[in-house]
């Protein structure tokens, strides 16, 4: 059987049946160059290729395996892999000038080169670990700039291609598993109300998209006039009371709903273990059902909440693309997610039985 490299989402020990990741995004760009809307095609590959020849120095640093190349030469399928492991953004899938890509082993943490800005540098952490993948970050961010000194400006901060992105040039973000407050219709709600905190809520890979089976992405707005602890610690504050909002509404559909909602996850179960053919959005619905069944212990199985998601990226069509070795069209991709999903599913822990007689 064909085996996956570890990757970030494969951290069970970090699971948290809310918040599904946490990532730190830094926007850099370098003295010596025009930016990157300025920058032609000669100067952007220099900073590609003088940056890529930092890679095995980052990975000795780091302590763990780093690899980079050249943007255009992914195939569509490859870079489609990246955007759905939120190891790339993608904007930087869509640029048609030079541009590079730093990547460590487990897709936790990446350098985008020439996208919006020169660097876009990243780290991601299952679970609630919004600090730990800042503290990657920085330390990315303090080797950059040892070797190329930065754009930047004693009254404004980190210099960046957005005004909205100057200052810290910091981006963090949730990922959130939401479906009481989806199913109880509050969504548009909490996003009018969590606005006047700077944050907001958007889909699943950001600015532009919709959520996908229950999960929003919350990142902050501002990052000029404050500090990059004092946006971290704002984003955990909305993100602590999110939670609770959370579960609170989830206890309310399982008074409200719970026999109809049992019978809807192990329906959801039946279907991912037998059907034959699966589309994206069908699959990543029933994935999201049963992922609420085993947070709310409705269902148990091997691997819980955590290999559920872990599902929920690699059934994707870049990650199934990869993983068969072979380009599809959506009918192929369909029947083959069906497959991949019949053969991965985790088992159910069935309940021991009480041998005591009365």
């Amino acid at each position: 059987m064909r085996k996956r490299r570890n990757k970030w989402y494969y951290d069970t020990a970090a699971y948290h049946d809310v918040i599904l990741s946490g990532t730190c995004m830094l926007a850099r760009n370098f003295a010596d160059y025009n930016f990157p809307a300025k920058l032609n095609a000669e100067d952007a590959t220099k900073v590609v290729e003088e940056l890529r020849g930092y890679t095995a120095e980052l990975g000795s640093k780091m302590g763990g395996e780093y690899y980079s190349c050249r943007m255009e030469k992914l195939s569509n399928v490859d870079k489609d892999a990246l955007i759905e492991s939120h190891a790339i953004t993608p904007s930087l899938k869509r640029k048609k000038d030079p541009s590079g890509l730093i990547l460590s082993e487990d897709e936790g943490v990446s350098i985008m080169i020439n996208d919006e800005d020169h660097v876009h540098i990243q780290a991601i952490k299952a679970g609630y670990n919004l600090r730990e993948a800042y503290r990657q970050a920085d330390i990315v961010d303090d080797f950059l700039d040892s070797k190329k000194p930065y754009c930047f400006s004693e009254k404004y901060g980190y210099l960046t291609s957005k005004l909205q992105d100057a200052g810290t040039g910091l981006h963090v973000s949730y990922m959130l598993s939401l479906p009481g407050i989806t199913m109880g219709g509050k969504a548009d709600a909490l996003q009018d109300e969590i606005s006047r905190f700077d944050v907001a809520l958007k889909g699943i890979y950001g600015e532009g998209s919709k959520s996908a089976g229950f999960i929003f992405q919350l990142s902050n707005r501002k990052t000029l006039g404050m500090s990059e602890n004092e946006i971290i610690e704002n984003l955990e504050q909305v993100t602590a009371q999110i939670v609770d909002i959370e579960r609170r509404l989830r206890k309310e559909v399982m008074k409200n709903i719970g026999t109809e909602l049992k019978d809807r996850v192990y329906r959801s179960y039946g279907v991912l273990k037998y059907a034959k053919n699966l589309p994206q959005k069908d699959a990543m619905v029933l994935l999201a059902q049963l992922k609420l069944g085993s947070d709310c212990g409705i269902i148990d199985i091997k691997g819980g909440g955590s290999r559920l998601h872990r599902l929920m990226i690699e059934m994707q069509p870049g990650n199934l693309q990869t993983y068969y070795k072979k380009t599809m069209g959506s009918v192929q991709r369909d029947e083959l997610r069906a497959k991949y999903l019949n053969e991965h599913l985790p088992e159910l822990i069935e309940p021991e039985e009480d041998d005591t007689e009365d």
